[in-house]
């Protein structure tokens, strides 16, 4: 890792002994020694969406409102601790103890982090929500779990061939040559990890920019090694290794066939249904769009009309089935933070061959920072992400559920949006009355809302007006200056270049000429400006926080040779590493 600026006069070890780093170590701080605790260990059962014996951990007002699961200043009558101190055989031992060979109490040392919090009066700032995440092994190897972590985020500035401010960690010698680096038995009197907790614009916080923080899980690790005493077999040498910014899996075509899958109509009954995702207990709701004939884009001769619109011309689609609302962030972070993997281990699922295949499918690495930016989760439409994202979530989504899903053309996401009707907006000409229908500049409070608030259109499909604009699989091409000719059957721009695509529908953030059922929008790359990294991310559009999606299922599923027009292609996954 780089170091980072500094006067010439300090150097690293003069950091690490400094009395100011270990003079605050060793206070209780929530975000450092109590959210790891509860995120790893217990919020994944007590949480808004699955309060397990009606008890929620993930934020600090549903906790104290629950009865006697956090009393400030009083650890025995918290259930949150005293439940943590039972004997292992205890049926109300928490986290349980349902096997034995992965399951495990809490540590010594993570109980008396929650006792003398508690005993300080539990301070918990009220703008953190907490997240689940995947419990630690119940025991922690050096090779196994600590050696990949020093070796991707550390060594590179700090072993033989580079030795940066005379500190060496690619043995066990040099790494314990202080007291002060690692300090076996007490990770809060470790700087290793100690300044990899600071605030993250302080200029001891460590690994510096531009290189990623540390992971929580790979925070907790570390903790947990020194804390158990810091084991280090004397004969591992560790070695700088590249951080691999993605796994790459499954190839589109290879799943395609994995899926059984083949050219043809499907013969499931044409009709709205409910796709229950299995390893959840979450479902979303398909609506069957007949297709037909439609006038896309708009008439030349309206005056409101936007420059981007398409003039109006025919254009037949066939059946599809669609989502009846915007993907939530439920739905979406199965994949993206691999909830789906997480939901099964911790329910000792027996493996399918539906979950080898999704584990195989790429997933996104984890987000710089909070992507709802304090918008709401549950039940509001998922958004920043970028096209690539929303085809892989699609992919990943056909493998879950061995139907075949991915994003409308804009032909048929204007079909849907229209549902038959030849005016501006679905329900007529008259931006006035886009309040009753959409969530828009003047009316969304400068944010977006949970799906299904305002009325369906004639399809039952909702917030196909505002909310969030939604992907679509075409590649965005100026309109051309008269109508076509003739009538376009299925189209599709296949896109061949990253920018611009288009997007559908209007946002929270705009104004009511934008939420017109002809009106589109370009992608840009200026919506991962604020995005830190380098390179930028390909998971995300830091800065579009008006984007979302839908998916579709058309009746009948294309040939194999075209699968990558609708799933991302070998292509763009060979080239995600080096994007």
């Amino acid at each position: 890792m780089k170091l980072f600026k500094l006067t010439c006069k300090f150097v690293l070890g003069a950091i690490l002994a400094s009395p100011w780093v270990q003079g605050n170590s060793s206070e209780i701080d929530f975000t450092r020694d109590v959210q790891p605790i509860l995120e790893h260990n217990c919020v994944s059962c007590h949480r808004e969406d699955n309060a397990k014996g009606d008890v929620r951990l993930d934020t600090k007002a549903a906790t104290l409102a629950g009865d006697d699961v956090l009393v400030p200043g009083d650890p025995e009558a918290s259930s949150l601790y005293w439940t943590t101190t039972l004997p292992l055989d205890d049926e109300l031992i928490m986290p349980p103890i349902k096997n034995e060979e992965k399951d495990y109490p809490l540590t010594d040392a993570e109980k008396a982090v929650l006792k003398q919090w508690i005993v300080d009066g539990a301070e918990w700032p009220e703008e953190i929500v907490l997240e689940p995440r995947k419990r630690l092994p119940k025991t922690i190897s050096f090779v196994e779990h600590v050696q990949p972590i020093l070796e991707l985020n550390c060594v590179a500035c700090h072993y033989e061939g580079k030795v940066k401010a005379d500190l060496r960690l690619d043995t066990k010698a040099y790494a314990f040559a202080t007291d002060y680096v690692i300090s076996p038995g007490n990770a809060l009197e470790s700087d290793l990890y100690v300044l990899c907790t600071l605030p993250m614009d302080d200029e001891m916080f460590m690994p510096p920019a531009p290189a990623d923080p540390l992971s929580s899980g790979d925070l907790y690790t570390l903790r947990r090694w020194i804390d158990e005493g810091a084991d280090w077999p004397e004969e591992v040498t560790l070695a700088p290794k590249k951080k691999s910014l993605t796994i790459l899996g499954t190839m589109p075509k290879d799943l395609y066939q994995e899926l059984g899958f083949s050219e043809g109509p499907v013969t499931d009954e044409f009709s709205e249904y409910e796709e229950e995702i299995s390893t959840s207990d979450l479902a979303f709701e398909l609506v069957p769009i007949e297709g037909g004939e439609f006038t896309m884009g708009s008439s030349l001769d309206d005056s409101s009309r936007g420059e981007d619109e398409w003039p109006a011309h025919q254009v037949e689609v066939s059946d599809f089935w669609m989502g009846k609302y915007e993907l939530t962030w439920d739905l979406y972070e199965l994949w993206m933070l691999n909830i789906d993997r997480d939901n099964r281990a911790y329910k000792k699922m027996e493996e399918t061959k539906a979950d080898a295949l999704t584990d195989a499918v790429t997933k996104p690495t984890a987000p710089y920072t909070d992507m709802t930016f304090g918008m709401g989760k549950s039940g509001f439409p998922a958004i920043c992400m970028t096209q690539l994202s929303a085809k892989m979530y699609c992919m990943w989504l056909s493998a879950r559920t061995g139907r075949f899903y991915r994003l409308p053309t804009e032909a048929e996401w204007e079909y849907a949006c229209k549902a038959g009707s030849n005016t501006a907006y679905n329900f007529g000409d008259d931006p006035e009355s886009l309040p009753n229908h959409s969530w828009h500049l003047k009316n969304s409070f400068f944010q977006y809302q949970s799906v299904g608030k305002k009325p369906a259109n004639g399809y039952g499909l909702f917030d196909m007006h505002g909310n969030v604009w939604e992907w679509t699989l075409d590649q965005f091409a100026p309109p051309p200056s008269t109508s076509p000719a003739n009538k376009r059957v299925n189209p599709m721009v296949v896109p061949t270049s990253l920018y611009p695509r288009v997007v559908k529908g209007g946002s929270w953030d705009d104004g009511p000429q934008n939420h017109r059922s002809a009106a589109r929008m370009a992608s840009d790359e200026s919506w991962k400006q604020q995005d830190p990294q380098i390179p930028k991310s390909v998971w995300y559009h830091t800065d579009a926080l008006f984007v979302g999606f839908r998916v579709v299922r058309p009746r009948e599923i294309p040939p194999l040779e075209d699968i990558e027009k609708y799933w991302p292609s070998e292509a763009e996954i060979l080239a995600i590493p080096s994007r």
